[in-house]
């Protein structure tokens, strides 16, 4: 049971008698309170039952935020698996000619040759060189200098 930093608050009834008024302790589990339940159900006076009404309901607010707390965790993990995921399926567009929709000079839609792919803030960039041309006698193409950070959901079109 996770007892380190617990925080207790007691009062005494007409008889003498101390009992409990309240429990706090950020590292206790819904097991550990159940347990502390238990005992304090075991040990009441069964002339003056507590009030299990309310300590009922403070279990069920435990286990709410168990709940939620379980539920932020495995969001996490599944965006953390959306996001690789993503990153290993845009590192096939490496090596390949990509359109994003803009227009160059000339009027016709600027192409880049993507050299490389990187997840950035949960969105997936491409590290892209415009296409300038193509040197027929080399089957290469001519590649601007500067490189581009390209969002790949402005990717238009793969050739």
């Amino acid at each position: 049971m996770a007892v380190e930093n617990v925080q207790t608050s007691t009062k005494a009834d007409a008889y003498g008698n101390a009992y409990t008024t309240a429990i706090s302790n950020d590292k206790l589990t819904n097991q550990d309170f159940l347990k502390l339940m238990l005992t304090e159900l075991q040990m009441q006076d069964p002339t003056k039952p507590m009030d299990s009404q309310n300590m009922l309901q403070s279990q069920m607010q435990m286990s709410a935020i168990e709940t939620n707390l379980q539920t932020i965790e495995t969001m996490k993990s599944l965006q953390k698996s959306f996001a690789q995921s993503a990153l290993s399926q845009s590192a096939n567009m490496i090596g390949h000619i990509i359109e994003n929709g803009e227009y160059g000079d000339t009027g016709a839609y600027k192409e880049f040759y993507v050299g490389a792919v990187e997840s950035i803030d949960g969105d997936i960039m491409l590290h892209a060189y415009q296409v300038l041309g193509y040197d027929s006698e080399t089957s290469e193409y001519i590649l601007s200098k500067e490189k581009e950070l390209l969002n790949l959901n402005s990717i238009t079109k793969i050739n």
